[in-house]
């Protein structure tokens, strides 16, 4: 089921919640926002890239997917995101972030920086938003404490993900990274079905941990050996 929503900030942004066919509104804890590719190049809610995506979260996950407002260079779709972000932390207790390209920066951006979200999934994201004035990818993946997936294209004609590959690998610090790469374009078209799995693998099992930290935490069962701030960031 998909249920149009619509977000403060005088921006006419709005998004396409994806629940479960068993699932009424805000029945389930979690929730993933999808942010669609650049504007000017028909990014919106309906990319079949975000829907694959959400087609293959699993029941407990909510999927918003959103089309931003009037473009605004980058700085406003910033914007969008967080709004996104602050709508789904009103009515959930977990939040993820995927992003496609432009979409994909934005989520390293607006991700790694807020309190409430938990992990970011991009799609070839491009090195910066508004000349790194909105957003400076590899800064904002370095210096990322949450879990972060980078998914590329090796024949990728569009943006050059080289850099955020090497300072990703690099990074050995950081043990929650995880690349994966795939032998197409930018586009992605014939390896749907595969990308689409990979990114909602790591999603799931993410917001899953997350949610069992959470339990364990309320029942006063932190005790059993496991790190409880090992993957929140909160």
């Amino acid at each position: 089921m998909s249920h149009t929503i619509l977000f403060n900030g005088g921006r006419d942004a709005r998004g396409h919640l994806d629940t479960g066919e068993a699932n009424d509104q805000y029945t389930v804890d979690n929730c993933i926002i999808a942010c669609p590719p650049h504007p000017q190049h028909g990014g919106h809610s309906g990319d079949r890239r975000l829907r694959v995506i959400s087609d293959q979260l699993i029941p407990e996950i909510d999927c918003l997917r959103i089309t931003y407002g009037t473009w605004d260079h980058g700085h406003g779709e910033y914007t969008d995101v967080a709004n996104a972000v602050e709508w789904v932390r009103n009515r959930y207790d977990r939040c993820g972030l995927f992003g496609y390209s432009f979409g994909a920066a934005l989520a390293i951006g607006v991700g790694t920086t807020s309190t409430f979200v938990d992990v970011v999934s991009a799609l070839a994201p491009p090195q910066s938003v508004g000349d790194g004035s909105v957003v400076e990818t590899t800064v904002a993946i370095d210096e990322a404490d949450i879990p972060t997936q980078l998914i590329y294209g090796t024949q990728d004609e569009v943006v050059d993900v080289d850099p955020i590959v090497e300072m990703m690998q690099q990074n050995t610090s950081h043990s929650e990274f995880d690349i994966q790469s795939f032998p197409t374009d930018h586009h992605f078209q014939t390896f749907l079905n595969e990308i689409s799995i990979a990114i909602a693998s790591f999603l799931d099992d993410v917001i899953t941990a997350e949610a069992n930290i959470s339990e364990w935490i309320r029942y006063g069962k932190s005790s059993w050996g496991f790190r409880v701030d090992s993957c929140s960031n909160h």
